[in-house]
């Protein structure tokens, strides 16, 4: 009996450490689980380099949050297409497994309609009227929209207008175009635009034209100064009009049951981080888009900036666009004419 009392006595020991090692495991994990309860951490996923405007733009906006949150809400911001495209992300952020996320606006016309009237050629001529569209009655127009489709659009970084640039030849009015094999994105206004001006318009994914201009396959692209600098084309490219024949915008949205399930404080911090984030965002834009032009005169890229009158005809060349397009179920002509009375002007004197 002695021996069975000797031997069964280190046992009990063990199972009793082996107790107590358990059971302080657990308190600790219950207290880092307290803790983490105090931070409410949310993934924003979008595609562009995170030198870009727009990216940078995202990281001051989580700053922002922060900040003003006292560290309740952390935004953890994914650049460069870590989380997926432009799509992807969005797809992400409309089920709930991303809390946020930033696309072009150009690909959100699969929710709406209203963002294809935003591509129509120089229906903006001007930052002045980007902003004013934006932030005025079209844009309150289109953060109404979103909501069925699961969005709380937060703000709208700045993109900036797409210039035409070319490795064949100096391009100077519309006629300079023709022949051109052009890339360009799966927008059908976009396209459009490439068939009056002559060209053969030939959709690439973005993270694909970088080997297509060097191997030939297209010649010429439609893009921000800043972007293709920051993409480093200028290394496959000669020659850039500035014609700023069609602008981009990116667009910050948040999954809506997430925005609805925080607490009013903080869905004003959000809000309120989105609106300072977009007057940072835009000075910066515009800053670092007249840098990458004069990075582009810099490298040695023959940069064309259109006389008054040929600016009249590479407008007059696109005008048919408007007229395919701005019909029920394409670019809503209702919308646009929203549009164009918010800006104090008409289609007539866009093309005159």
């Amino acid at each position: 009996m002695s021996r069975w009392k000797k031997s069964i006595t280190p046992i009990l020991l063990v199972i009793v450490f082996a107790a107590i090692v358990a059971l302080g495991n657990m308190a600790l994990s219950s207290s880092a689980g307290s803790l983490d309860t105090d931070t409410i951490t949310l993934r924003l996923g979008q595609a562009k380099a995170a030198s870009h405007p727009v990216s940078q733009g995202i990281d001051k906006f989580a700053e922002l949050v922060e900040e003003k949150s006292n560290g309740e809400i952390v935004i953890e911001t994914f650049h460069d297409a870590l989380l997926g495209s432009d799509r992807e992300v969005i797809e992400s952020a409309q089920k709930g497994s991303l809390a946020f996320a930033s696309s072009s606006t150009p690909n959100m016309t699969s929710f709406t309609n209203y963002f294809t009237a935003w591509d129509l050629p120089y229906i903006f001529e001007n930052k002045e009227e980007v902003y004013t569209a934006i932030d005025g009655e079209p844009g309150d127009i289109v953060r109404k929209e979103m909501e069925p489709f699961g969005f709380k659009v937060i703000f709208f970084p700045d993109y900036g207008f797409r210039q035409i640039v070319n490795n064949v030849r100096p391009v100077e009015v519309p006629e300079d175009m023709e022949g051109l094999k052009v890339r360009t994105t799966n927008s059908r206004i976009e396209q459009a635009d490439f068939e009056q001006y002559g060209s053969n318009p030939t959709p690439v994914a973005w993270s694909e034209v970088f080997t297509a201009l060097q191997q030939g396959t297209v010649e010429a692209e439609g893009n921000s100064y800043s972007l293709l600098w920051d993409s480093k084309h200028q290394e496959v490219l000669d020659y850039a009009t500035e014609v700023n024949y069609n602008y981009s915008s990116d667009i910050v949205v948040m999954n809506l049951d997430k925005f609805n399930g925080l607490s009013e404080e903080h869905q004003e911090i959000i809000m309120e981080a989105g609106e300072e984030a977009t007057e940072w965002q835009r000075k910066l834009a515009n800053e670092r888009e007249e840098e990458a032009k004069q990075q582009f005169i810099d490298y040695g890229i023959e940069v064309y900036e259109p006389t008054e009158e040929e600016m009249r005809e590479w407008k007059q060349v696109v005008e048919p666009v408007w007229d395919t397009f701005v019909r029920e179920g394409f670019a809503e002509p209702e919308y646009v004419e929203i549009i164009l009375d918010t800006l104090g002007k008409t289609k007539e004197e866009i093309f005159e």
